[in-house]
């Protein structure tokens, strides 16, 4: 899909999606995400608070969409590196903790809203246009839309499992659920501890998947 076959109906509808995220990102901080009004994010993307809601029905969904780009970028950083197996965990994890110091509450956010919901993140696909503004240089932008977190943790636990560093005891689908307990966990407990390095957290819990 090249920029010329989308239409710029489409283009302009992406942008202005883009926009209303990087006006809550910016508006976030250290703050809550309750915190933030929706009156301040059209300020930003300006644009009105019914052109919000055509794209947003709730606020909260938000942060389903920063959760469903921050998976493709995921995706695209680890298909573009040599990372494989558990250096690819450590490579999420790691992302997740810088991301955290730019933009601490979303993360907090997040989880709380999946907690109340007592849901799963439903991550939405992204249009052919949102893949071409996110990702211009990509050329297989089609596969990236396909794939989801749990995708990436399933084929990091295989390649673990490959290269031997996973516990016998452990089951491949324990291993993917157990690191979806650490992407949401670890984060929330270094929170509560108020540690200053999130990733020795998540290397605390990593040791529990290692052979």
């Amino acid at each position: 899909m090249t920029s010329e076959t989308i239409s710029l109906r489409e283009k302009k509808k992406a942008k202005t999606k883009l926009a209303l995220l990087e006006g809550c990102l910016e508006r976030i901080g250290e703050g809550t995400f309750r915190s933030v009004l929706v009156e301040d994010i059209c300020q930003h993307a300006e644009v009105s608070k019914v052109t919000f809601f055509k794209f947003f029905p709730q606020k909260e969904d938000l942060l389903i969409y920063f959760m469903s780009i921050w998976q493709a970028e995921c995706y695209v950083e680890l298909s573009n590196s040599s990372k494989r197996g558990l250096a690819a965990v450590r490579y999420i994890f790691a992302k997740v903790t810088e991301d955290g110091k730019k933009y601490p509450g979303i993360m907090l956010s997040l989880i709380s809203f999946l907690s109340e919901q007592k849901m799963h993140p439903w991550i939405p696909t992204l249009s052919e246009a949102e893949l071409y503004l996110l990702f211009p240089h990509e050329a297989n932008r089609v596969e990236i839309a396909k794939v989801s977190l749990h995708d990436i943790f399933k084929q990091s636990v295989m390649e673990a499992r490959e290269d031997g560093d996973l516990s016998p005891r452990i089951s491949d689908e324990e291993a993917v659920i157990l690191l979806f307990s650490m992407f949401y966990g670890a984060y929330l407990s270094a929170h509560l501890f108020r540690a200053s390095d999130f990733m020795a957290f998540y290397e605390m819990h990593l040791k529990s998947l290692l052979k």
